[in-house]
């Protein structure tokens, strides 16, 4: 681990989830499920509210992958409400459905961007160190590389 990069404890994604949650979407729901590797998903509104489901390694020393992988998720979640409401659910499932390319890298990046926004305020708001917000546009860099055609 290093020196500049502080770690980021698990109690900050419960932290996170209730901020979303409670202060950001008035009809979100997040299930923070420990398994191997961190992996997130965004599923638009079924009924009532929005869903996040985030799968992260219980053990970790530093929370910071998974916490970012929520944040882009609630980007996501932030997206739908931009789309117009006749083109919104057809849209979005389509480029969700997407594997790679140009139109999927910026689907994706238009929701760190939204992430981003909502990580910034909420660094703000708990006090943590600005440093986060490095880490999470390099993690964000690494991620869109995985949507490029080879």
């Amino acid at each position: 681990m290093h020196r500049h990069n502080p770690a980021v404890g698990k109690s900050v994604l419960a932290t996170a989830k209730a901020y979303l949650c409670w202060e950001v979407f008035g009809r979100l729901t997040i299930q923070l499920v420990p398994i191997q590797d961190a992996v997130a998903y965004y599923y638009p509104p079924n009924k009532e509210s929005h869903s996040i489901v985030l799968y992260y390694h219980a053990s970790l020393d530093d929370f910071s992958e998974p916490l970012f992988l929520l944040f882009h998720e609630a980007g996501h979640a932030r997206q739908w409400s931009g789309i117009p409401e006749q083109q919104r659910e057809s849209h979005f499932r389509s480029m969700l459905n997407l594997d790679t390319g140009k139109e999927k890298t910026a689907f994706e990046e238009k929701a760190w961007e939204a992430g981003r926004e909502l990580f910034t305020r909420f660094i703000e708001k708990e006090h943590l160190s600005k440093k986060l917000l490095h880490r999470f546009d390099d993690y964000k860099r690494i991620c869109l590389t995985s949507y490029r055609d080879e």
